[in-house]
């Protein structure tokens, strides 16, 4: 086994070609770990990004908040930036796992894990985030929907490519974002159902709606069917109830013997959209 502690993006993807599908990208590594030892994968060589420079910063340009590859949750979750653009991020990603989790884990990872209800990659779904991805190929630019292949399968070889940046437009006037997680008593592991939301209200009504719902499909699941309800209302609590009733039309939970029923969690889930659109609306009146 062989660890190279990466100083450039170009010596990552220097690496990588030289290793021919043998290494794997290594940020935080909570999952990561986790499947090694389990013999899910078996790479001859580790490639730690955590200090290559390009991928450990939090900066605003051209209009677009970019977080690097390399962030940890907890510099996320305590980042003025992200807080004062985004507290919805900033709430999401305070919540994953364990303070000592946190502390390893990066956002990037927490999307590329491709886990349903991953808090960090919920309340990052709304928000129309892009991920800058390079490989021997050259570079792609990837939206959230893009970055799932399956239930826990990503479209990321991290055997070939790198994930450098996520870069998250601005919010407007009249928008705002939310976060919920529904959760057993203060557990640290996975949620039993989260949301996020984003609207932006002009003159008193709904223009558009993001709204991403999970563990109900693979990844951030949008709920279609009450962004199209939204649209051209305003957010009155009818409309907000009725939007989560709605949300249901493009949910498939299964049960869990630990975080619920697929019946408790078609229950509950118009609750918990309700609520995430509240604090949207709540947010936009002060």
């Amino acid at each position: 086994m062989e660890y190279v502690n990466a100083s450039s993006v170009q010596q990552v993807l220097d690496t990588l070609a030289q290793a021919d599908g043998r290494a794997v990208v290594l940020a935080g590594g909570t999952d990561l770990m986790v499947d090694y030892k389990a013999g899910k994968i078996q790479p001859q060589m580790w490639i730690d990004v955590t200090r290559v420079p390009e991928l450990c910063g939090i900066t605003v340009k051209d209009g677009k908040l970019v977080i690097g590859a390399a962030v940890t949750l907890t510099t996320i979750a305590r980042s003025p930036l992200v807080r004062q653009y985004f507290p919805s991020l900033a709430q999401g990603c305070g919540t994953v796992g364990s303070l000592q989790i946190r502390n390893s884990a990066t956002l990037v990872g927490n999307v590329v894990s491709a886990q349903p209800a991953g808090d960090g990659a919920m309340s990052l779904a709304p928000l129309d985030p892009t991920f800058t991805v390079l490989s021997a190929q050259g570079e792609r630019q990837l939206s959230m929907g893009e970055m799932y292949a399956g239930f826990a399968r990503s479209t990321i070889d991290h055997s070939r490519e790198l994930v450098t940046k996520i870069s998250i437009p601005l919010p407007q006037p009249g928008e705002a974002a939310s976060f919920v997680r529904l959760e057993l008593r203060k557990s640290l592991s996975l949620p039993m159902l989260n949301c996020a939301a984003m609207v932006h209200v002009e003159d008193g009504l709904v223009t558009w709606a993001r709204i991403t719902m999970a563990p109900v499909g693979v990844g951030p699941v949008r709920a279609q069917a009450a962004e199209a309800f939204l649209a051209g209302k305003p957010l009155t609590d009818e409309n907000m109830a009725q939007a989560g009733q709605l949300a249901l039309e493009n949910a498939n939970p299964r049960s869990n013997p630990l975080r619920g029923s697929r019946e408790y969690r078609l229950d509950t889930l118009p609750v918990i959209i309700r609520r995430a659109l509240e604090a949207c609306r709540d947010q936009l009146a002060h």
